[in-house]
């Protein structure tokens, strides 16, 4: 695999009133100076690793896959910091951990620094990534949302109570697409009806076409009360060579979960079952990032791990799915993982085509909507998903 070689970033940005501000990248020098922003803007409830871990924030730094960007005022003080990486494989980025200091909010800091790493990622003679995502807090203001609008993030989602700062929040999920990742991406999606209600909400945004809706009707899984599953939990570094050994071997369902690595495996003694699991403890989020099973009822297997996931403290458990499979988002569905985001374009297959995906979610507490700052663009998904919810919900009693 090639070396991104990313250009050297040193800029100068000059406000309004006069003051000098420059953008440069992020050195091992400035660490404690970036733990520093992030605990006065958040004190200590930011739960990210790169900005929480010492060993993780270094290894950014000096990751040539992430883009690390600075300000720094004229008493070399660290004012705003934002983050890209960078999935080479799948030629997708994502940008996050973006933060000004309360001092110099007003003067688009985090905008500027934005616009460089999209310049640098997604334009020029050889554009390193086809698309950048963002996941942001629906508690931000509504000139937030404007900013990444006016830059080019579409909404394409939400991810009910995905973490907790000083309480659960809503986050929203953004995409930043250039015009190659929609000319390679693939068309006519397969979507049950649950599904359809996000896409529906996504299609406009980006002049989509109408999918091709399947729907083979709610299935009740089988008991995971009989023992079948009973997990036991490993954690150690060589969980995630393990994954990418299996995954990389083909042994793997759900196996694509880009800029994710698991920090745990759920396994049944014999090895029949193994679930890997990104799991951030500071905040409850988890993700799925693959599979191995030979379970007869997937559905019923997906359940038992939402059991075991909770009982280890998951609050939030995502899962990405293909958009193209409406029996695997029946089955996703089937076990509590419920449709919230539609992700246009998010893989790069073999054959260079770009295929959607269906983020799902199974919560483990009740969403709940209040307090949020909902744009225009934003709102319709929460009532998408509320709707959706609601409906799983009357489904269940009606089983019962």
């Amino acid at each position: 695999m090639m070396t991104l070689a990313m250009p050297r970033i040193r800029e100068t940005i000059v406000l309004e009133e006069g003051r000098t501000l420059q953008l440069r990248e992020a050195t091992e020098p400035d660490m404690d100076a970036i733990k520093h922003l992030y605990f006065t803007v958040y004190g200590g409830r930011y739960s990210l690793p790169e900005v929480t871990d010492v060993d993780k924030m270094k290894w950014a730094i000096h990751d040539p896959n992430y883009i690390w960007i600075l300000v720094e005022d004229e008493e070399a003080r660290i004012v705003s910091s934002v983050i890209f990486v960078v999935d080479q494989q799948a030629r997708l980025g994502k940008t996050f951990a973006g933060v000004v200091d309360p001092d110099y909010r007003g003067h688009s800091l985090l905008v500027r620094t934005l616009e460089r790493g999209l310049e640098i990622l997604l334009e020029g003679d050889k554009p390193i990534c086809d698309l950048i995502y963002a996941v942001v807090r629906t508690f931000t203001p509504l000139s937030f949302h404007e900013d990444l609008k006016s830059v080019g993030f579409v909404d394409m989602g939400v991810f009910p109570n995905v973490r907790k700062v000083k309480k659960y929040e809503t986050h929203g999920l953004k995409v930043r697409f250039s015009s190659r990742a929609l000319d390679l991406r693939r068309q006519t999606p397969s979507l049950i009806t649950a599904t359809k209600l996000i896409y529906d909400v996504a299609r406009p945004l980006l002049g989509l076409e109408e999918a091709d809706v399947r729907e083979s009707g709610t299935r009740r899984p089988s008991s995971t009360s009989d023992g079948r599953f009973q997990f036991m939990i490993h954690r150690a570094p060589e969980v995630e060579w393990e994954y990418y050994r299996v995954r990389d071997e083909g042994e793997l369902l759900f196996d694509f979960f880009p800029l994710h690595y698991p920090h745990l495996k759920l396994y049944t003694r014999d090895e029949r079952h193994v679930v890997f699991i990104h799991f951030l403890e500071t905040d409850g989020h988890a993700c799925i990032l693959g599979i191995k099973t030979d379970a007869s009822d997937l559905a019923a297997f997906l359940l038992a791990v939402g059991e075991m996931a909770e009982s280890i403290g998951i609050k939030y458990l995502e899962l990405l799915v293909s958009a193209y499979d409406a029996d695997m988002q029946q089955t996703a569905y089937d076990a509590n993982f419920l449709p919230c985001a539609y992700f246009p374009a998010m893989q790069l297959d073999d054959e260079g085509r770009r295929q959607d995906y269906i983020v799902t979610s199974c919560t483990f507490m009740a969403p709940h909507f209040r307090g949020l700052t909902l744009s225009p663009d934003t709102r319709p998904y929460v009532q998408a998903f509320y709707k959706v919810y609601v409906g799983r919900l009357w489904e269940e009693i009606q089983d019962n």
